[in-house]
């Protein structure tokens, strides 16, 4: 049975090599190497990932199955959202799944953890975003009642691209 587990200072390894793995899953093909190794360094380096899971207004939660990290989520409060939001949204930040442990239920679980963590911190509205060419990440969000309010430019690498800005309210039932 998969179990997500709320990560650790000491995780940092793990969630970098989910990262790495599970970006250049979702993206590589459709972008370059050099735009993705650059955002690895930038994003993704031991360094910059230790700070985030260090902040606490960030909680990384990796799935495990069978005893082997399969995924993970990032969701932020307060300051450390990626967009200045008001005081009751929560943010999605990054939601990976290793391609062989899709269409499991991992992402719903991830959700429905997001969701009880929003309602237990009392926000009112959970906002993520999703690159515009990722249909299956949208039409997921959307399955979990997410609905687009807005974009951003998202910059990997040197190439700009555009992220829909979708959201939902915590006390719609998933």
């Amino acid at each position: 049975m998969p179990m997500i587990e709320m990560a650790q200072s000491t995780d940092v390894n793990t969630i970098r090599d989910l990262s790495i793995a599970t970006f250049a899953e979702t993206f590589a093909s459709l972008n370059t190497e050099e735009d993705m190794e650059q955002y690895n360094e930038r994003h993704f380096s031991t360094d910059e990932l230790q700070r985030e899971i260090d902040n606490p207004d960030s909680t990384f939660m990796v799935a495990k199955v069978d005893g082997v990290p399969a995924g993970y989520m990032k969701v932020n409060v307060g300051d450390a959202q990626t967009e200045e939001m008001l005081g009751n949204r929560m943010e999605v930040q990054r939601l990976y799944i290793l391609r062989q442990y899709k269409r499991n239920g991992l992402g719903t679980r991830f959700m429905h953890t997001a969701f009880d963590m929003a309602r237990a911190q009392g926000k009112s509205v959970i906002w993520l975003g999703v690159w515009e060419h990722n249909d299956a990440a949208i039409a997921f969000y959307k399955r979990m009642g997410f609905v687009q309010f807005g974009s951003h430019d998202f910059v990997l690498g040197n190439d700009r691209q555009t992220d829909l800005l979708m959201e939902a309210a915590v006390d719609r039932l998933v």
